[in-house]
């Protein structure tokens, strides 16, 4: 085993199954998916400062849209000059153009993981991973609230994943800039692609991947739609107890 393998399998995979294996063991019923649902609460919460900070960045690049148009306008026929001015504008502002790309990124190798742990991970051989200090089951009965086979795929979670993935991109989307945009070319790019691409993906995904990775993608998707309703309406909160005492 090379040193990347090794890290992959000590640094993500063994403690996913680890945590997947936790909770089978204390949650009544001895319910797989409810085991993974309850995973994926503490993935949301552990994965929340890094999407916080993403969506807070998107806001920022669309707040300073009309400043970035301005810049590249006055840069047009120098793409170095402009390119450092841009640098500049973003450090000025504390803002981070490839912020919501890096959150995909550092999702990309849990998913993985995930993947594994759900399609082959599930036996008794694996089961030789769990940590010493805490019991572990003779077997996984992969059948989650009595019908759902999470080692096969399942078309109609799928359907359900995809949605809330498109729903959760809505909810996240960052507000219009001051000049009627949503934010530069990549931005616009990347918001399209999770918008409409991704769900798509996930829809065509979940035929073939195992029940319990969609099951994951949709428990995280209803969390994030959760959370941004709840930020949403702190937001309109504040907003009208700020009108209030300004008049």
């Amino acid at each position: 085993m090379n040193i990347f393998s090794l890290l992959y399998t000590e640094v993500l995979w063994r403690p996913l199954f680890n945590g997947l294996v936790f909770f089978y063991n204390i949650l009544p019923g001895h319910d797989l998916g409810v085991a993974i649902i309850a995973l994926t609460i503490v993935m949301r919460l552990v994965l929340a400062p890094l999407l916080w900070k993403a969506q807070a960045a998107q806001k920022k690049m669309a707040l300073i849209q009309p400043e970035l148009k301005r810049v590249k306008e006055k840069h047009q026929g120098d793409k170095e000059a402009q390119s450092k001015a841009l640098m500049e504008l973003y450090a000025t502002h504390g803002v981070n153009p490839f912020s919501g790309c890096l959150v995909l990124l550092i999702q990309l190798p849990i998913l993985i993981a995930l993947f594994q742990v759900f399609n082959s991970g599930l036996d008794a051989v694996s089961l030789g991973y769990t940590y010493g200090f805490f019991s572990r089951p003779e077997v996984f009965n992969s059948v989650a609230f009595g019908f759902l086979d999470l080692t096969k795929g399942a078309l109609w979670l799928g359907v359900i994943a995809a949605a809330t993935q498109f729903f959760q991109t809505k909810l996240s989307a960052p507000p219009p800039s001051p000049d009627g945009g949503t934010g530069g070319d990549f931005a616009k790019a990347l918001q399209w692609q999770t918008t409409y691409f991704f769900p798509l993906l996930i829809l065509l995904w979940s035929y073939s991947l195992p029940a319990a990775l969609t099951l994951y993608w949709t428990a995280m998707n209803l969390f994030g739609i959760v959370e941004q309703l709840i930020l949403r309406g702190e937001a309109k909160k504040i907003w009208t107890w700020t009108q209030s005492k300004k008049k």
